[in-house]
């Protein structure tokens, strides 16, 4: 092969490869937008958390009837496209909520399903 076809080659083959890596990406960042979730998704997941944690001393249709309307209304979201940060108060006991209001857990959620403590 003669020197300025085979740079040719591999230039075109860096490029094509540059290319893929950017459709990818991009890609994967409207996904992020797209599946970013809303205060509804956080509020089944907390509540669902909450409900394991509490184990059979919150019945099941109480989640649903009280704690998934009351962790929608006290969450707040912090939105940033193609994530979103959650805060909820950290109530470990009666006392905690009471004296210190500003206790408070904070998630990151992705994809809709996925909530992560910070």
């Amino acid at each position: 092969m003669e020197p300025f076809v085979e740079e040719h080659a591999v230039r075109n083959t860096k490029t094509r490869k540059f290319r893929n890596v950017l459709i990818v990406v991009g890609l994967l960042l409207v996904a992020l937008a797209v599946l970013n979730p809303t205060r509804e998704d956080f509020s089944e997941f907390a509540a669902d958390n909450l409900h394991d944690k509490l184990g059979n001393w919150l019945p099941g249709g109480a989640t649903d009837l009280l704690a998934r309307p009351l962790l929608n209304s006290i969450a707040e979201r912090d939105n940033y496209i193609l994530f979103s940060v959650y805060s909820i108060p950290d109530i470990k006991d009666g006392k905690t909520f009471i004296t210190d209001i500003q206790a408070e857990k904070r998630y990151l959620g992705l994809f809709k399903r996925f909530f992560f403590e910070l």
